[in-house]
């Protein structure tokens, strides 16, 4: 299940999760809520081999962007952890600050032919997650991010709920052909990720 395909589902299902949320709140897996974030991926054309152009390898909008709502949960015993997009709970291994989340699933491909039923996408996220005074110090903004890691108290639990404001990191959707025969084999398209918590 694609983030993409998620995150520009048709609105009509939009609307679904809203009324239900309305009714009862999410319950998420975990005893560690960590948050809910609003990410933003932009396209890394250094890192993309598809032809980003083409719907299948990419849904951004014209400035390369695309836009899709995320929450973090763990078991605050253990590395074992979730992440969640419209419901749906990828697993997740999260180590210090660290987020990793991959997920293989079947995806057919208008270019791997009518007849082509096992072409996948391996999706993987890789985020750093940063408490609010981290965050302050980079300017609330991925781009302040040198890939070490910044002063402030690191993430964690406090009486007010957990202590993390920013998510930075990449995607990655690598396309698998299968048993198909498809143009291209595989490839793959690459973003950049920017998550600010919304609650």
């Amino acid at each position: 299940m694609r983030l993409t395909h998620l995150a520009l589902s048709v609105l009509p299902a939009a609307a679904v999760v809203t009324a239900v949320a309305c009714i009862s709140d999410p319950v998420y897996p975990g005893n560690q809520l960590m948050g809910t974030f609003q990410f933003e991926a932009r396209l890394d054309p250094a890192g993309t081999t598809c032809d980003a152009s083409v719907p299948e390898f990419a849904q951004v909008d014209d400035a390369g962007v695309f836009r899709f709502e995320g929450t973090f949960s763990k078991n605050e015993d253990g590395g074992v952890g979730w992440f969640t997009v419209q419901g749906f709970n990828r697993d997740a291994k999260y180590e210090g600050q660290n987020v990793d989340s991959m997920l293989r699933a079947t995806a057919p491909r208008a270019s791997c032919g009518a007849g082509c039923k096992d072409s996948q996408i391996e999706e993987t996220l890789k985020v750093m997650l940063f408490s609010d005074s981290q965050a302050s110090g980079m300017g609330r903004d991925c781009k302040g991010f040198d890939g070490g890691t910044p002063d402030g108290s690191p993430p964690g639990p406090t009486e007010n709920g957990y202590d993390v404001a920013l998510a930075c990191g990449s995607l990655t959707d690598v396309f698998l052909p299968g048993t198909c025969t498809c143009n291209p084999t595989t490839c793959k398209t690459a973003y950049k990720v920017q998550g600010v918590r919304r609650d």
